[in-house]
């Protein structure tokens, strides 16, 4: 939806400039925008996805781009909607703060998305395997 303008940033930005450059002062827009934001998300666009065959040959499956948190206590989330059934994110978020697990984050993520296809889909009401609830990590080197 940010992509066409419906993101609350996106408002929010606008209406800052907008005020800056009538001279306004505007209390809600001082206190709207001091806040943290502590969940920085977007979705990074695939033009390109129906060129291959990702079920047929998974190596093209790119893990797209990403951003980092905006806040030190925050999280980047950047996802990628890659086929009917496919979606990726990139979670980032900063070493420094011990409040914030990116893996963590990724796994919780993991799990509302089971819990929304077991709430959505009546045929799949088998419980998850514990090992399968867990993130799939890809560790720097």
């Amino acid at each position: 939806m940010a992509m066409t303008g419906a993101g609350i940033d996106r408002h929010l930005f606008c209406l800052y400039l907008v005020s800056k450059y009538l001279g306004v002062e505007s209390p809600f827009l001082k206190e709207v925008l001091s806040e943290p934001w502590r969940l920085s998300t977007s979705q990074t666009p695939v033009q390109q996805v129906e060129l291959f065959d990702l079920v047929n040959h998974p190596e093209y499956i790119s893990c797209g781009g990403g951003f980092g948190p905006v806040a030190d206590d925050g999280y980047g989330v950047s996802y990628m909607f890659l086929a009917e059934n496919m979606v990726n994110f990139h979670i980032s978020c900063k070493h420094s703060c011990s409040d914030t697990d990116a893996h963590g984050f990724g796994g919780q993520i993991r799990t509302a998305l089971h819990d929304l296809l077991h709430l959505l889909d009546p045929l799949s009401r088998e419980p998850i395997k514990k090992e399968e609830s867990k993130a799939e990590v890809k560790k720097d080197k």
